[in-house]
């Protein structure tokens, strides 16, 4: 669909190593030894010694097979040696903190921090985070605040401090204020931070105990309530799930509607489209009028009211029709309203244009990037006519004009085609070579952990984790929407299991996401 609001919502974003730590708090498997700035490091690693370079390389190879133990001791082995450069040593000694979190040795994980910031002139913001974590489960609270200051005090010039950390400066602080008993300054510091990153589970619960603390029960309940919607099932321990149980929340129920009574994709759409109805009654120029009636065309769209965006679009179309872009947009509509063979009739010179001028053209990304809309929707036109050979081409088409956020999910639509014809899609260069190169994950990038779903190499839950790390609410539903059609996808035509399958189109018809591919394909069949 048009989907122009949350498909390009959904921009790549960074997750903090804390925020994932405070999950998991085993070492990420790293591809150097060391944790600094590469360059210097790169450099320093290069001249080590063969013999202790082997050992400090091989910390990774422990920590990757998971023998933790046997990581930290050949850390503390390669820290042994006198010549190791002050670079590598930092990075080795940021790696030794992780390690000795992992084995639960809080007191030695500090000290190794507070020695990797010795060594650094300017800490980074996440170095300090994490030791004002250390300095909290010492229960070395005033130095943990006072870390968090240093850290604040550095944004205050340039007031970026949500932009540049958001909710784990915030999560850090909530925590060492409700350890000192600042109940209130706890839940205000957790406040701040959860429209930062609102399906943030963790921050829910932590609020909801301090609200406790303060005698709030309704809010605490609430919180809880959020917290049950957005946490992963195993994650949930015995004592959070008994307290669930206590106030009669159940987190399977809760987790099928996790915007609770709201709809952030119809919501947005609707604010949208009211807001193009009046910029139609103050056009005063033709093509004020025309780009006011695509707008309607696009955000009725969005709310599934596909012949009133047809009506709309066509009189955008007919105020300007030589704009391109409008004639992109009304076979999206088409494709909506489920006129295929219109769709693709009115993509054909279209999609012939783009590949002529990309062929004469010195950048034909750029070429294919004005015509990506066209593409996509006749993608989807061919997939449901069964038509697989086009409908892979049209992705190409698609991905050649896309940035590598959007090629990530062109190739993940490509091995559902290819799942889903059984074998008869033919087998694509352009994509073969594309998942080839995109091998690892992006941390930030859920569309990368769902190609590498759709290939059995990790799960949904690590798709998910990604996927409630985004800061928005709209790119989030739109996110889940990709998820549960994608594994809906996956368990029916790779797993065969389509009991799988069903109970991921549940998740999907309960999430309700207005206006996206995926609810439109999954509503017509695609699995």
């Amino acid at each position: 669909m048009k989907n122009n609001v949350s498909r390009r919502a959904a921009a790549a974003f960074a997750v903090l190593c804390l925020s994932a730590c405070a999950h998991n708090p085993a070492p990420p498997p790293a591809k150097s030894i060391t944790a600094g700035p590469q360059s210097s490091q790169s450099a320093s690693i290069t001249n080590l010694p063969p013999d202790l370079l082997a050992t400090c390389q091989h910390i990774t190879v422990e920590a990757t097979a998971g023998h933790i133990a046997d990581a930290a001791r050949v850390a503390n082995e390669c820290l042994a040696s006198h010549s190791l450069p002050v670079a590598v040593r930092v990075g080795v000694l940021q790696q030794l903190t992780f390690l000795d979190m992992a084995l639960h040795d809080d007191r030695a994980a500090l000290d190794t921090q507070l020695a990797a910031i010795e060594l650094t002139p300017k800490p980074t913001d996440l170095q300090l985070l994490l030791l004002s974590r250390l300095y909290r489960s010492n229960q070395r609270n005033d130095e943990s605040l006072a870390t968090l200051n240093r850290v604040r005090d550095a944004h205050e010039v340039a007031h970026d401090m949500d932009r540049v950390l958001g909710m784990p400066y915030y999560q850090e602080l909530g925590s060492t204020l409700a350890a000192m008993g600042r109940h209130h300054e706890a839940i205000d510091a957790f406040t701040k931070g959860i429209p930062l990153e609102p399906a943030l589970a963790d921050a829910y619960r932590r609020r909801a105990i301090e609200r406790e603390a303060t005698g709030d029960t309704t809010g605490a309940r609430a919180d809880y309530v959020r917290f049950a919607r957005w946490e992963i099932d195993r994650n949930i321990d015995v004592p959070t799930r008994a307290k669930l149980t206590s106030l009669g929340i159940d987190p399977a129920s809760e987790r099928r509607y996790p915007f609770g009574d709201t709809n952030p994709l119809h919501a947005v759409a609707v604010q949208q489209l009211e807001n193009a109805q009046q910029a139609l009654k103050s056009a005063a120029t033709t093509q004020a009028k025309a780009e006011a009636y695509s707008n309607i065309s696009i955000f009725s769209d969005g709310l599934d009211r596909n012949a009133q965006a047809l009506t709309a679009i066509d009189e955008a179309i007919a105020l300007a029709p030589d704009t391109t872009s409008y004639k992109q947009s009304k076979v999206t509509t088409l494709v909506g309203l489920n006129h295929i063979d219109a769709a693709i009739a009115l993509a054909a010179p279209m999609r012939k244009q783009v590949r002529d001028e990309a062929a004469m053209s010195a950048t034909p990304s750029a070429v294919y990037g004005k015509y990506v809309e066209v593409s996509g929707s006749a993608a989807l036109a061919y997939m449901q006519q069964q038509n697989w050979a086009d409908a892979i081409e049209a992705l190409v088409d698609t991905a050649r004009g896309s940035a590598a956020f959007d090629q990530d999910y062109m190739a993940s639509l490509y091995l559902y085609v290819r799942a889903r014809s059984a074998g008869a899609a033919p087998v694509n260069a352009y994509f073969e070579d594309y998942i080839r190169r995109a091998s690892q994950p992006v941390f930030g990038n859920y569309r990368r952990w769902l190609l590498l779903y759709l290939q059995g190499r990790v799960t949904i839950d690590q798709v998910y984790v990604q996927v409630i790390s985004i800061g928005n609410t709209v790119a989030i539903q739109n996110a889940l929407a990709e998820t549960w059609f994608m594994a809906a996808g996956y368990e029916r035509y790779v797993k065969h299991n389509d009991a799988a399958a069903r109970a991921y189109v549940e998740r999907l018809n309960d999430l309700q996401p207005y206006g996206t591919n995926e609810w439109m394909m999954a509503k017509r069949g695609g699995v």
